[in-house]
């Protein structure tokens, strides 16, 4: 039996009458997976068997795209120079020495 199948025999024996707990329980399930399925039954309509994407609909902390090419453009250039580091802390120093205001060292690791 796949998910979707198990989700749908959940909900078709909770209309039936028999108890979530008892429901739940049996599937080797926990109550909050029920309610979540219970609920998207009741407001989602003949998709609700759907699982939703978990990616966020936005990223706010996000760098944009030019300062993203920026970063990989310097570590090119660093990579090209003899002797040169190419980590994170380089990039940065590098971006600060041309006058473009860094990123965090955490993100341009990322």
């Amino acid at each position: 039996m796949n998910i979707k199948e198990l989700r749908k025999q959940a909900i078709k024996r909770y209309e039936n009458g028999e108890s979530p707990k008892e429901i739940y329980q049996s599937l080797g399930k926990g109550k909050t997976w029920f309610f979540k399925w219970l609920k998207r039954y009741k407001l989602d309509g003949e998709d609700w068997t759907k699982s939703h994407s978990r990616k966020p609909h936005q990223s706010p902390k996000r760098i944009d795209k030019i300062m993203e090419q920026t970063v990989i453009e310097t570590r090119k250039y660093l990579e090209k120079k003899q002797y040169s580091q190419i980590g994170a802390l380089a990039i940065s120093y590098d971006l600060n020495k041309q006058g473009i205001i860094s990123p965090p060292i955490s993100t341009i690791n990322k």
